[in-house]
């Protein structure tokens, strides 16, 4: 019984400490997390980088402008559902020390300073977790 507890924390550290970037973070900072793009954006007319990373089971894009990131998802590429401990770990790396409300209707979070929104979406026949900042 303490095995599968024990591998549940283990993967929820993993995912906190080495999937999740945080909205601001820099483009510097988001490649020494998930490596060189896969796809390497350029600016469109309004000034907005999109690139492409890929970390273990997941498809990580994100936007920036002016090098710090704006908006980020996180896609499963095995096409299952997030679990909880990966919510949670997605949803604590981009808290910036702050709390989240859910929509008790819906698969969406705004953190506690309104400045960013969460959602869960699927595109394209896979599981997205979304992030914006307001």
């Amino acid at each position: 019984m303490k095995r599968p507890f024990f591998l549940v924390i283990i993967i929820c550290i993993g995912l906190s400490g080495h999937v999740s970037a945080a909205l601001g973070d820099s483009e510097d900072y988001i490649a020494n997390l998930f490596g060189k793009p896969t796809n390497q954006g350029f600016p469109d007319a309004r000034g907005i980088t999109t690139n492409v990373y890929g970390k273990g089971n997941y498809v990580i894009l994100v936007q920036f402008l002016q090098h710090l990131s704006l908006a980020e998802s996180y896609t499963r590429v095995d096409q299952h559902d997030f679990s909880q401990d990966e919510i949670a770990a997605l949803l604590e790396g981009n808290s910036s020390g702050r709390g989240w409300g859910k929509n008790p209707d819906k698969m969406e979070w705004e953190r506690s300073d309104h400045k960013v929104h969460a959602w869960l979406q699927t595109i394209s026949g896979r599981p997205t977790f979304l992030f914006q900042a307001e």
